[in-house]
C-alpha cells in the first residue's frame, strides 16, 4: 500500500531547484511513492557555502523530518553534484544503525543519478573527482565565488525539446564556487550499512559527465553496485521522465524487499 512505501528524498543537481524535477515528482506519485525535494544552501551562493554544508541541510531538513516526524523510511535520489552531500548525508541513518537506537525508521537506499562520487574524508574536494580540473562547461568566477555556465543548453539539456530547454536553462542558477573546492565529507556508498543498497543509473548521451567518466567513477569505488541504464543526456527527468520512474521504481521495490 502506498501508506507503507517509503519516502523518495531527491537531492537536485548543483545549479538545479527542484521545479526541475516536478513531472518526475508527479509521475512518482501516481506510482505510488511520496517525494520531498528542496533547494541546496550552495545553488546560488556567493558566501561560503561549503560541500559540508549541503550536507547537514540534507540531513536536518530532508532527511531527519521524514525519518523522526513522519516515521517513513527513505530512499535518496541524488542527481550529479548531490550524490557528494546525499551520500555523506546517509551517515548514521541506516536501518540497522537506527533500530540500534531504538528507532523504526531509516535510509534504505541511495540511487545515483550520473552521479558525482568520490570516498571522501581524505580532505580532496569536488574538482579532485573531474582530475582537478573543471569540466569545460564550468566557468569560474573567484571574484563572485561563483560558478557559472555561459551556455547550459549543450550541457545539461541537450536532448530535450527547444521551448522546454529554454525554460530549463534560465530557471537554473549559478553554483557557489566554494561548494566545489571545500572538503568533501566521507560518502557512505562503500559502507557496511548500505552494502546492497546503492544503485548507479548511468546517462549513457552525457555531455556534461560522459559515460566514460561514469563508469570510471563507479568502477574506481571497488564497491557493489545495482547498475541500469538510460539512453539520455544529463537530464533523465526532464528528457526521459517516464523511463526514469520505471528505473526508481524498480530500484526501490529492490530496496524495500531486503
Amino acid at each position: 500500500m502506498t501508506s507503507k512505501r517509503p519516502f523518495l528524498v531527491l537531492v537536485p543537481a548543483a545549479s538545479h531547484n527542484p521545479s526541475h524535477y516536478g513531472y518526475l515528482f508527479h509521475l512518482l506519485q501516481q506510482a505510488g511513492y511520496p517525494t520531498l525535494s528542496a533547494l541546496l544552501p550552495s545553488v546560488g551562493a556567493s558566501g561560503n557555502v561549503t560541500v559540508e554544508d549541503d550536507t547537514e541541510y540534507v540531513k536536518k531538513n530532508m532527511l531527519l523530518p521524514i525519518l523522526d516526524h513522519e516515521e517513513r523510511d527513505v530512499i535518496i535520489v541524488s542527481h550529479s553534484y548531490s550524490g557528494v552531500p546525499a551520500s555523506a548525508a546517509a551517515k548514521g541513518l541506516g536501518k540497522a544503525e537506527r533500530a540500534a537506537q531504538g528507532k523504526k525508521t531509516g535510509v534504505i537506499g541511495q540511487i545515483f543519478i550520473c552521479a558525482v562520487l568520490t570516498r571522501g574524508g581524505d580532505g580532496k574536494d569536488v574538482v579532485g573527482a573531474f582530475g582537478g580540473q573543471y569540466p569545460p562547461h564550468i566557468r569560474p568566477d573567484p571574484e563572485a565565488n561563483l560558478l557559472r555556465c555561459d551556455d547550459r543548453i549543450p550541457p545539461l539539456f541537450q536532448d530535450i525539446p527547444v521551448s522546454l530547454a529554454d525554460v530549463a536553462a534560465v530557471s537554473a542558477m549559478a553554483q557557489g564556487m566554494s561548494s566545489f573546492t571545500s572538503p568533501c565529507p566521507r560518502a557512505t556508498w562503500d559502507s557496511d550499512e548500505y552494502k546492497g543498497r546503492v544503485a548507479y543509473i548511468r546517462t549513457l548521451n552525457d555531455a556534461c559527465i560522459p559515460l566514460p567518466v561514469q563508469q570510471m567513477m563507479i568502477d574506481r569505488t571497488e564497491a557493489e553496485w545495482i547498475v541500469r541504464d538510460i539512453e539520455s543526456g544529463h537530464s533523465p527527468q526532464i528528457a526521459r521522465p517516464e523511463e526514469l520512474v520505471g528505473r526508481l521504481v524498480g530500484l526501490a521495490g529492490v530496496f524495500e524487499e531486503i
